[in-house]
């Protein structure tokens, strides 16, 4: 349980104390009186450092919100530690089920088979642009949502606000990719999770690497190329070493969901669990306005290198999708053969995706 009393002028045995001892007014060595037991103090993980897309329009506006003047009046105050300082990305549901912290990213193409079904926001195909993504798997993670009843309230978890990295397309070396096929027999890196089944289905050779390590492994021939968001490769100029890429494949996504451990969230009063949706809520919006930006950045940055473009016309749509429609198709299969609910997974992101693709990016 993460759900910390406030109690700035005493040291932490002090503070712990007070917590269990609401109701006495000072302690030895104390200088302030107690506060509100409804005072809080949450400790909020991040894995992604403060320049990336994600935090310029999403977590750095939660964490000014959850700082501010109008959160201490409520009784909120907010730890913030960046970068992985408590934990990497595939420790980020066990650090919230243990209570290190009561706020943090989770990402379903890091964490294995602890949330299996909500790695179709990664698949390919589905997502159109970043609010769509983001807006989409927030429907299946409300309270009467598959997602939410099958794998996150089991484990402790809820969703607060989500982000989605679209636009994943085939980036290679020397290797030209216009149709599905052309990947064929090719070293190709893959995020992991869904984006695994992609690599594997076009008979290309996964492999799994960290995007930071692409540049020296494409300039030695070691892997062909990648699938990757030009919102990622713009800030490791893999522009520099990469020579193709496609344009609209959508072959894939990444999704990340800030979470809320729910035992922090049920110990919160109702003024500040709305605070906070609200934080969040603005939180989402802003983060997709930063990614859809940063997808076009990418694009121009990649021109500027030198890459060389393919955009995938109308006409070309189905073809791509004989590719994607398989692919859903056996993740689905595998997750039914375990005993998950892929199919009706399935269909409610579909239904979701269809009610938000086509609103208007945010970019502008």
């Amino acid at each position: 349980m993460m759900r910390r009393p406030r109690r700035p002028a005493c040291s932490k045995p002090q503070r712990t104390l007070l917590a269990g001892l609401a109701s006495l007014v000072l302690l030895s060595g104390c200088a302030a009186q107690a506060d509100s037991p409804d005072d809080v103090t949450l400790v909020m993980a991040d894995s992604f450092p403060q320049t990336h897309p994600l935090a310029l329009g999403g977590t750095n506006e939660m964490i000014n919100t959850l700082q501010s003047d109008e959160a201490k009046a409520l009784g909120i105050d907010l730890e913030y530690y960046a970068n992985g300082q408590l934990g990497d990305q595939k420790d980020m549901v066990s650090i919230l089920r243990s209570g290190v912290a009561d706020i943090a990213p989770v990402s379903p193409a890091y964490v294995g088979p602890e949330l299996q079904l909500s790695n179709i926001g990664d698949l390919p195909g589905y997502v159109g642009n970043a609010h769509a993504g983001a807006s989409a798997i927030m429907d299946l993670l409300d309270d009467d949502g598959i997602l939410y009843r099958t794998e996150w309230k089991p484990r402790g978890i809820r969703a607060l606000w989500a982000a989605s990295i679209p636009h994943y397309e085939a980036m290679t070396a020397n290797i030209q990719v216009t149709e599905p096929s052309d990947m064929a027999g090719a070293t190709i890196r893959s995020t992991g999770g869904a984006a695994d089944r992609a690599v594997d289905f076009v008979g290309a050779a996964g492999v799994s690497m960290p995007l930071g390590e692409m540049y020296e492994a494409i300039s030695r021939g070691t892997v062909d190329g990648t699938l990757a968001s030009p919102v990622s490769v713009a800030s490791y100029r893999l522009g520099e070493v990469l020579d193709y890429s496609t344009n609209g494949a959508r072959l894939g996504a990444f999704t990340v969901t800030y979470a809320v451990s729910i035992d922090t969230w049920d110990q919160l009063n109702d003024q500040q669990r709305e605070f906070i949706t609200q934080a969040s809520a603005t939180a989402q919006k802003g983060a997709a306005t930063q990614v859809e930006k940063a997808q076009i950045k990418g694009l121009n940055q990649m021109k500027d290198e030198g890459v060389e473009f393919h955009d995938v016309t109308d006409e070309e749509r189905g073809m791509w999708n004989k590719m994607v429609e398989p692919v859903i198709d056996g993740w689905s299969h595998d997750l039914e053969e375990r005993g998950l609910p892929a199919a009706e997974v399935v269909e409610d992101y579909e239904t979701a995706i269809a009610r938000y693709d086509n609103d208007e990016p945010t970019a502008e």
